[in-house]
């Protein structure tokens, strides 16, 4: 994730950003869940238009996608927060993190101090958009290419950035924003990227 995040130019990295990969999972498991939080409210969430949260849960990655926490007040604009669970295996039941996502974000929500009542948190779209599917054992690949997709792709930032709250996402990557090439490439470039981290590693 460090090695993607230092390809993109620096306007993004100030308006997007990323969780650590087990926090999520330490959280649901009540691991260090006070300094998670506490990490977590460092990551200045409603100041960032994205936020990427990989979810490890039952020997799976998938993603959720925080998008426009920096917008809370929803009573004049069609923008604002709603959240996405990207997931390479729709068999592995991506809804099954429903609550603990809900129960997740309403304690971001409380460690902030926000203002925010629990029924307009409770009110956030969570949605599950058709992405594309793995064979094999490569979620955590998968995972990486959405994040890549959103870094990356301007015509996909274009689409979440127009988006009204009336509007869903669950053909999110049905309108050309997803390449099969372009996925086959970045799994050969993260494979590369593990080889040579390998070979350093031994030597």
């Amino acid at each position: 994730m460090e090695d993607l995040w230092t390809r993109i130019d620096e306007d993004k990295k100030s308006v997007y950003t990323y969780f650590d990969s087990l926090w999520f999972n330490n959280y649901i498991q009540g691991v260090n869940k006070s300094n998670i939080l506490k990490w977590i409210k460092a990551k200045k969430l409603f100041s960032r238009r994205i936020a990427f949260v990989p979810i490890v849960c039952w020997g799976h990655w998938s993603l959720l996608v925080l998008c426009h926490f920096d917008n809370t007040d929803c009573s004049d604009t069609k923008k604002g927060p709603r959240m996405l669970v990207l997931d390479s295996l729709n068999t592995a039941g991506p809804t099954r993190v429903q609550s603990s996502i809900r129960r997740f974000i309403l304690d971001i929500y409380k460690t902030e101090e926000r203002e925010e009542s629990k029924d307009f948190i409770d009110r956030i779209r969570l949605e599950f958009p058709k992405v594309p599917q793995q064979n094999g054992e490569e979620c955590g690949i998968y995972v990486l290419y959405f994040i890549y997709c959103f870094l990356q792709n301007r015509k996909l930032a274009e689409v979440i950035e127009n988006k009204g709250l009336e509007e869903d996402f669950s053909q999110l990557f049905d309108d050309g924003s997803f390449d099969p090439e372009e996925l086959e490439n970045f799994r050969n470039d993260v494979h590369l990227f593990q080889a040579n981290r390998s070979t350093k590693t031994e030597e």
